[in-house]
C-alpha cells in the first residue's frame, strides 16, 4: 500500500512534470498491443481504484462497435481497467480513442491513437519505463494541451 501511496503522490500536480511522447510500431505489433502495456502497467502500479474516461472512440469489433455507438450516445464513457483491456484485445481495430487514467480525481496520463496507426502518451510524473513504451519520440506537450 505505501509503494501506491508513494506513486500517486509523486504524480501530484504540485510537483510532477508532465510529457507527451509519440510511439513507433515495427511491423510485427499493433497499436492495441503497445496501449495494452501501457495499461497493465499502470494498473499495478496505482493500485487504487481508478477509471479511464473516454472521451473519444472509434472502434471495430462487437465491444468495440457497441461502445462506439454509447460514446456517440452518451459523449464520455467511463470504463474500469478490465474493460479497457478487453477493448484492445478485441478482434477488431481501434481506429480512434482519447482515454484519460483517473485516480484520486486526477487526471494523470492519457492514451491518444487517431487513424488507427498513430498512438501518442501523455503522462505526469517520470516518463514510463522503456520496456513498457517502447520506440518513442518526445513532442511537446503544449501541443495536446497538457
Amino acid at each position: 500500500m505505501k509503494v501506491e501511496n508513494k506513486f500517486i503522490q509523486s504524480l501530484s500536480p504540485e510537483t510532477a512534470h508532465k510529457w507527451a511522447v509519440t510511439l513507433f510500431c515495427d511491423s510485427l505489433e499493433t497499436i492495441e498491443s503497445r496501449a495494452i502495456a501501457i495499461v497493465r502497467y499502470l494498473a499495478h502500479k496505482l493500485e487504487s481504484p481508478h477509471a479511464w474516461m473516454i472521451s473519444d472512440i472509434d472502434a471495430t469489433g462487437e465491444l468495440g462497435d457497441r461502445l462506439t455507438q454509447q460514446g456517440n450516445n452518451l459523449g464520455n464513457l467511463q470504463l474500469t481497467v478490465s474493460e479497457l483491456l478487453a477493448l484492445l484485445r478485441e478482434d477488431g481495430q481501434v481506429i480512434e480513442l482519447e482515454a484519460t487514467l483517473v485516480a484520486s480525481q486526477q487526471e494523470l496520463f492519457k492514451i491518444l491513437i487517431r487513424d488507427g496507426y498513430s498512438i501518442d502518451v501523455l503522462g505526469t510524473g517520470d516518463l514510463l519505463p522503456k520496456t513498457v513504451l517502447g520506440d518513442y519520440e518526445m513532442c511537446d506537450r503544449a501541443l495536446f494541451f497538457w
